[in-house]
């Protein structure tokens, strides 16, 4: 199926280096597919493994079993959201592979974090722990919220200008958590809430509304911190 394609819309090739002088998150919240069109096949099918994944005893399986159903969430996340750019194929030292990875940890994280982006000599990698920090392994839906959290950290280390003089302000800000950072997350959260309508999801948007309050100490929705260009970022991005 095809669908509008934005001019802000590039190659890999030519946004890589960094070049892309429009904040990524204004295409993403007009022109992504899940935008464009939300009732296509991109949007079923990522519903369809939401509801799987619902019944699955994912705690049963091992690392790489997780880590392919993990996959399949981001490719169909990035399909409907980041322009299949974090799943396409590239060129790396070890060959031809996936731009991001995913590689699921075993014990427990180091902090409150469940997850974690970090460019690798090889790969840019997401990290899921399968535990939470008080040895409580982490329920499906929280996997999928912290798989899109460090999604949208992804997104914007790899496919935002860091030239940009707003770029410390609005990304690298509390550790990487910005006022960009929480837009796009709410937004695509929200989306998804929309898509399943599950109730567990609702939850985790409920989480991730403290954990932002906690990061930042910022009081006010991001978008309304102040930010006199936050309408050229998107601003409060409706659901």
């Amino acid at each position: 199926m095809s669908y509008y394609i934005h001019p802000d819309v590039k190659t890999l090739e030519e946004i890589a280096d960094n070049w892309w002088k429009d904040p990524g998150l204004s295409s993403l919240s007009t022109s992504s597919l899940a935008v464009q069109d939300p009732y296509s096949e991109a949007v079923t099918k990522f519903v369809k493994w939401y509801r799987k994944g619902q019944t699955m005893d994912l705690q049963s399986m091992d690392n790489s079993q997780l880590e392919n159903e993990l996959w399949k969430f981001l490719a169909d996340v990035d399909d409907m959201f980041f322009f299949s750019l974090l799943s396409r194929k590239v060129e790396k030292p070890s060959g031809l592979g996936r731009l991001v990875r995913v590689r699921v940890m075993d014990g427990l994280p180091e902090d409150s974090w469940c997850g974690a982006y970090k460019r690798e000599e090889d790969s840019p990698y997401i990290r899921i722990w399968r535990s939470r920090r008080g040895c409580e392994p982490q329920s499906f839906e929280h996997l999928v919220y912290t798989l899109v959290h460090e999604m949208c950290h992804a997104y914007l280390d790899l496919f935002n200008d860091k030239r940009h003089r707003k770029h410390q302000e609005w990304v690298y800000d509390f550790k990487g958590h910005g006022e960009m950072f929480w837009v796009l997350l709410r937004f695509i959260s929200r989306k998804i809430g929309m898509y399943t309508n599950s109730t567990n999801w609702r939850k985790e948007l409920d989480g991730g509304e403290a954990e932002c309050y906690s990061v930042t100490k910022t009081s006010g929705v991001p978008g309304s911190w102040g930010t006199p260009e936050r309408t050229l970022m998107g601003g409060i991005l409706g659901p």
